[in-house]
Parts: structure tokens; C-alpha cells; sequence
């Protein structure tokens, strides 16, 4: 048997042996992301998760500016329809929460943004969380570290929350990743999204760096948890306890209403009070504002 057909019967036996030898077929299909970022591999190190949080600060900053493409869905989103604010101008409009009736509908653009970007926020904090959980414990660089980080993005998921059951009341409680399409949500209890308001801030009133401890001005401290804490007391009309989450931000972490002017900003005429201090560009995060948490 000459060299050339032995080498034909091996490619056929190979093949053969192929065809009979059983495979994972769910393996061969999951992606293994090597050459873009994707929760796999974005959330593999410290500084991943460090960009995780600061994507959560980025969602949760523009949910609440809601874009220059959705100026008016901003004003709605901070007063308008409520006993703070109405818009007199058109008070007919079916844009501005001047009538609820016409506005308050499944069909407003308005109202599905209320509801998709606070789960929008809920869907990266539970991914994030799921990555700090799953991080390899020697990456960690410091003790308590792990904690603080679950603990900011646990801040936001509760905030998230907090937000869909003042609009909604109850709404489905997503604790996990989704990682495939799903249509069969129902609607949980108000009570159990407050019971997990309440656990994802506790954690936060005792993980979160104090006041001044924070590793970047601007991110999460114990304060807002506290702060966040008491809201969430006074929705369920827990008044005792909101007393003492409100207590603890002022007595214990020394936040209060500033009364003397800080900062360096002036206005145009060269004047200016402490409330345009409380909002001059570069002051929110100066250590002598302790009215900003």
C-alpha cells in the first residue's frame, strides 16, 4: 500500500471518528469574547470593576437629566404634575403631566422611559454585582474593599427601585442578570421591593466608605445610603426608624444646611449667596459643603 492511499485512509477514519464523537453543543455555541469587552471579561480585574461603578454613575446620571434630546421629560421627571410645579403655559398639553388622564397612558414615549431606564440601571448593578461576587478574592487590594464596591452598586439598584414604585407601585423584582429574552415578568408586591430597598441600603450604611473616605469625589458614601434609607422608611410610613436614619446624617455624619458662602465662584456682577454656591460648577464635592451627600 503506497504513502498516498494510507494517508486518504487516515483522513477518512479521522473523519469517521469524528462524526461518532458526541459534543456539547451549548459549548460550542457560548461565545468566548476575546477581542471586545463583555461582562466575562470587562469585570476580570479591579480596574473593570472600577469602570462598572463609573458606568453606573453615568446611567444614573443621565436617567436623571434624561439627555438635551428629552429636556421636557426632565422637568416632569423632578416636579411637573406634582403639588411642586405645573406647567401653566399649556395646561392642556399632553406632554407635561398637566392632565393625567391624557398623559398617564401605556402608550406615552414619556412614561416608558420611567420604566425602561431605572431597570435599564437595575440589568448593569446586578451584572456588576454578580462580577464582584465572582471576582477571584486574591485580585482584592485592600480589606473591606470587595464590600464597598458591592455596596455602590447595591445604592443603585435601590435607587433604581425606589424610583419604579413611586411611579408604578408594583413592579417585577429583578435580582439577577437576564441573559436571554423574557416575557413572562409579573408584579411583585411594593412591600417586597421595599424589603429589598432596605437590605441593599443596610448593607450600604455599613460597607460604604464614611464622608471625606470616599476613593473619588462624587461616589457613594455612607451618607446617601443613610439619606436614601430614610426615604425609604417614610414611603412605608416607618417613622421611628426614618428618624434615626436621618439622626445618624446629621448628628453622626455632620451633613447640614450651609449658611455661609464656600467656594471661590462669584456671579456675573461679581456678588452671589450660598445657594449659587450649592450649585457653582466644582463646588458639590468640596469637603466644606455638607449640605451636598
Amino acid at each position: 500500500m503506497d504513502m498516498k492511499r494510507i494517508n486518504i485512509y487516515m483522513t477518512l477514519l479521522v473523519a469517521i471518528l469524528t462524526c461518532f464523537t458526541s459534543c456539547n453543543d451549548s459549548e460550542f455555541l457560548e461565545e468566548n469574547p476575546k477581542d471586545f469587552l463583555a461582562p466575562e471579561n470587562a469585570y476580570s480585574s479591579i480596574n473593570g470593576i472600577k469602570q462598572g461603578i463609573t458606568g453606573l454613575h453615568a446611567t444614573f446620571r443621565r436617567n436623571f437629566f434624561f439627555g438635551d434630546e428629552n429636556q421636557d421629560i426632565e422637568t416632569i421627571y423632578k416636579a411637573l404634575g406634582t403639588d411642586i410645579a405645573f406647567h401653566g403655559e399649556d395646561p392642556n398639553s399632553t406632554r407635561f403631566l398637566c392632565n393625567y388622564v391624557t398623559y398617564l397612558t401605556p402608550a406615552s414615549s414619556y412614561v416608558k422611559e420611567y420604566w425602561q431606564r431605572p431597570y435599564r440601571l437595575i440589568q448593569r448593578a446586578n451584572t456588576l454585582i454578580k462580577a464582584i461576587d465572582e471576582l477571584d478574592p486574591a485580585l482584592w487590594t485592600s480589606e473591606g474593599q470587595k464590600e464597598a464596591y458591592r455596596a455602590e452598586a447595591m445604592f443603585f439598584r435601590a435607587h433604581a427601585y425606589r424610583h419604579l414604585v413611586s411611579f408604578f407601585g408594583d413592579v417585577p423584582i429583578v435580582k439577577d442578570v437576564i441573559n436571554s429574552a423574557k416575557t413572562d415578568f409579573v408584579r411583585d408586591p411594593a412591600s417586597e421591593a421595599y424589603k429589598l430597598m432596605e437590605e441593599d441600603l443596610t448593607y450600604g450604611t455599613q460597607y460604604l466608605p464614611d464622608p471625606g473616605k470616599e476613593e473619588n469625589p462624587g461616589r457613594i458614601t455612607k451618607g446617601a445610603a443613610w439619606q436614601l434609607l430614610c426615604e425609604v422608611y417614610l414611603a412605608q410610613k416607618k417613622y421611628e426608624q426614618a428618624v434615626n436614619a436621618a439622626t445618624t446624617v446629621i448628628e453622626k455624619l455632620g451633613y447640614h444646611l450651609m449658611t455661609e458662602r464656600f467656594g471661590s465662584t462669584n456671579d456675573v456682577f461679581g456678588t452671589g449667596d450660598v445657594y449659587l454656591d450649592l450649585f457653582a460648577f466644582g463646588n458639590q464635592n468640596l469637603s466644606e459643603n455638607k449640605e451636598t451627600i
